[in-house]
């Protein structure tokens, strides 16, 4: 009989929850650089080996957070950066019940610059490419340890 393949790794990007939102981007023009942010990731992790974005009963696996933490469009050249963080998912049980946040990284930072009519989302999409890209092997090898695949 052979091996059962390991399941697959979720990446939740479920950002509706208004008072729990994984992708800020207030500082980009809030709800269109925050969907730019979801379709970015849901592309790249849904192209990436072993990962997937749709959820399933007793899915693990992660949540990519991520923030606009700058945007200085005072010259010619659009200067962005975001801060990011990977969580496990989904959320631990705390000692009162309620469902708490356990990090696996919390030091994701990225820059970019741009110019054009659409420099700010053309910034935030370069740099959530760059910060996901990143996360995936990070992410693939602690799947491993923390699950053994299974």
């Amino acid at each position: 009989m052979a091996p059962k393949p390991p399941p697959l790794i979720f990446i939740n990007t479920d950002n509706s929850d208004p008072h729990d939102k994984i992708y800020q981007a207030t500082k980009a023009g809030g709800a269109k650089a925050e969907a730019l942010i979801q379709t970015t990731i849901k592309q790249i992790i849904d192209k990436a080996a072993g990962f997937t974005t749709n959820t399933s009963d007793n899915a693990k696996g992660y949540t990519i957070r991520l923030t606009v933490s700058e945007v200085d469009a005072s010259g010619p050249t659009v200067k962005c950066a975001m801060t990011g963080a990977i969580e496990f998912y989904p959320p631990v049980a705390v000692k009162k019940g309620n469902k708490g946040t356990e990090m696996l990284s919390t030091g994701m930072t990225g820059h970019a610059n741009a110019t054009g009519s659409t420099a700010v989302l053309d910034c935030v999409e370069a740099i959530t490419e760059n910060l996901t890209n990143k996360a995936i092997p990070i992410m693939k090898a602690n799947f491993a340890d923390r699950y053994g695949g299974n």
